[in-house]
């Protein structure tokens, strides 16, 4: 499956950048996860996921890989985890780019989702319904976060 989501933040792209790599600031936006932690700063990351999908309760002990950065631009990441509770496991490749445009950000998610298991069995509806809201949550947590503080 793959999403694609922008939103416009009224904040210069240095601001959303470092936002981003303040990963205890910027996790707080992800629904759904409840701890993260910096590994290697800039290069790998661990979260744990938990969330309802259909009628599953699900909970992904995820390692989040940084695979290529461009200063203020672009990152290219890999997330993957399981839920051995009940047989599942998920795997996102995600590219985050940031634009500036005319005194704002443009900040943009492509993420590419599969997911293997008894989750998968829900079928494609379900899941993408599921993670379209969690991305529209994701995005405008992120922007009351940038937009709130200056």
């Amino acid at each position: 499956m793959r999403f694609e989501k922008e939103v416009e933040i009224l904040a210069p792209r240095e601001k959303v950048w470092n936002f981003i790599w303040d990963v205890d600031r910027f996790i707080a936006c992800v629904p759904g996860c409840k701890e993260a932690k910096t590994v290697e700063a800039g290069k790998r990351y661990s979260a744990t996921m938990v969330e309802k999908v259909g009628p599953f309760r699900v909970e992904f002990p995820t390692t989040i890989e940084v695979l290529e950065t461009e200063e203020l631009s672009r990152i290219k990441a890999q997330a993957s985890g399981a839920d051995n509770k009940i047989g599942s496991r998920m795997k996102i490749e995600l590219n985050v780019h940031l634009r500036e445009q005319d005194g704002k950000t443009m900040l943009g998610f492509v993420a590419g989702v599969d997911i293997l298991g008894k989750l998968a069995a829900l079928g494609h509806g379900i899941i993408k319904r599921k993670a379209d809201q969690v991305l529209d949550e994701f995005t405008q947590a992120v922007k009351k976060q940038l937009e709130g503080d200056s």
